[in-house]
């Protein structure tokens, strides 16, 4: 195995052109700016750069391939030795140290709390290593070499491969769960990565670096795990935009910015101390909890139908984001999202039933960005038949105007006020005011005004009132000193 990876490292430097990238300053084709090696940017664009390093340069070490990261440190092994390099978070060399009963490593990933590798020889066994203690906890039997790994937290097992040979989810016991096949030609570095969205697809995804036999040309690509195929129009090519050389190992992780998912890898350089670490932003991990469930909406217990009753709720959002509120009715009309509200706040919407029956009210809420909570438990209002007033119409005549006042509701109608009023025209009985008792649903009572005299236009309006119902009717007419003309 040794003698392809040099023959192929050969093969790239036959490829290398004067365009390559040279040092550590990049340009983030995203965001227009330079970077030095170990430079971070906080919360850009997919595939800005966040960080890289000269790991051979630093360690003055041949074919550094793999690359790890545990939140704290970088590791990187070596095909060629077993020794492993570590680095801090802001890509200085600290030291070196080999495990005793782990053989050359050529890739890594990590579980969150161990390592894992497959060596050169055997090819059937992949180590389960501490590297903080620098043990070996295990291993597990392998049926491929692996070459590339890739832990999959889903199933608890790891996806490997070599190259295009195949590429297979093993599980702790090496039982092989899962293939993708055809294997994407020259695939090196694999990490599974449940954290990105991409329209259309379902994830989670399996990012590979390929170009380990194409004329030096390392290209990140990914698998969508839901249909096995590779996702087109999503890849980077990280040859031409940080530096030239043939795929390395890939890593998903979490841990190194706050917010934002990041793949790292490894770019085998031209020079084999060339050998370059470097992590793109590929998806943010902010998560973002929606509100609170609402308590019951406050308001009347009990109403009346054709009556607007309003009512309240509030909650609070964790992260202090502005809340809407959906207000239903249950009579299959709803309040639609009303607001927004800060966090904390008092919503308020109204609502008027038409017809009698129980209702439960029930409220959710969203954030601003439409996350929303359960469905709060139910505020019941009892709607019932209520007295409906109505001015049927209104009569001129000698010296008074005359009215039937109705009640077309479902109840009776107590201590009706009434008044009959006159703008313009009149000079004696501008006013009048009454009371009928009681009216039965459908029943009407005629009442008049006082004596009217007066000349001129006028403007006759009629107004009846109780409680739960009002109405009001008006109409045109002129005054002819005793005769009133509607």
């Amino acid at each position: 195995m040794k003698k392809k990876i040099v023959c192929i490292l050969i093969s790239m430097l036959m490829c290398v052109t004067a365009s390559a990238v040279t040092g550590t300053e990049i340009t983030d084709g995203n965001a227009g700016s330079q970077l030095n090696a170990a430079e971070t940017i906080q919360n850009r664009d997919m595939w800005d750069i966040v960080f890289t390093f000269d790991a051979g340069d630093l360690t003055g070490s041949l074919y550094l391939v793999g690359l790890g990261f545990d939140g704290t440190y970088f590791y990187c092994p070596t095909f060629n030795s077993p020794t492993i390099y570590r680095f801090n978070k802001d890509g200085t060399y600290l030291d070196s140290f080999s495990i005793t009963g782990v053989p050359n490593l050529i890739d890594l990933t990590y579980d969150g709390t161990y390592f894992y590798g497959q060596g050169q020889s055997p090819t059937n066994v992949i180590y389960q290593m501490d590297f903080t203690n620098k043990t070996l906890i295990g291993t597990i039997p392998s049926p491929h070499a692996a070459w590339n790994i890739a832990y999959d937290a889903d199933h608890d097992g790891f996806w490997i491969g070599q190259w295009q040979s195949y590429l297979s989810l093993i599980s702790r016991t090496g039982a092989v769960l899962d293939t993708i096949s055809p294997v994407p030609e020259s695939c090196l570095g694999l990490a599974w990565d449940p954290w990105t969205t991409i329209e259309g697809y379902d994830g989670p995804f399996l990012w590979i670096f390929t170009g380990t036999s194409t004329g030096g040309q390392g290209i990140i690509k990914v698998i969508d795990l839901a249909t096995k195929t590779i996702v087109p129009g999503v890849q980077r090519n990280v040859a031409t935009e940080i530096r030239m050389g043939i795929a390395g190992g890939l890593e998903f992780t979490t841990d190194y910015q706050e917010g934002i998912g990041v793949l790292m890898g490894m770019i085998q350089g031209a020079d084999p101390l060339d050998d370059l670490a470097f992590g793109y932003e590929v998806c943010t991990t902010i998560v973002n909890d929606p509100p609170e469930t609402p308590g019951a909406p406050s308001g009347p217990t009990n109403g009346i139908i054709d009556v607007e009753y309003s009512f309240t709720a509030s909650t609070t959002d964790p992260e202090g984001d502005d809340i809407y509120y959906w207000f239903d009715w249950d009579d299959g009309t709803n309040s639609g999202w009303v607001g927004p509200y800060t966090s904390g706040a008092t919503a308020t919407a109204s609502h008027t039933w038409t017809a009698v029956g129980d209702y439960d009210i029930t409220v959710k809420a969203k954030d601003e960005f439409d996350h929303e909570s359960e469905v709060s438990p139910a505020h019941t209002i009892t709607i019932v038949e209520s007295p409906i007033l109505k001015v049927e119409w209104i009569m001129g005549g000698l010296f008074k105007v005359k009215t039937l006042i109705k009640n077309v509701g479902g109840l009776t109608a107590n201590n009706i006020a009434w008044s009959i009023t006159l703008e313009g025209g009149a000079f004696i009985g501008k006013e009048t005011t009454g009371t009928i008792a009681s009216l039965e649903p459908g029943a009407g009572e005629t009442v008049s005004s006082k004596f009217i005299l007066g000349f001129g236009a006028t403007l006759v309006k009629v107004t009846a009132t109780i409680p739960e119902s009002s109405d009001t009717k008006e109409a045109e007419g002129t005054v002819l000193l005793f005769f009133i003309k509607i």
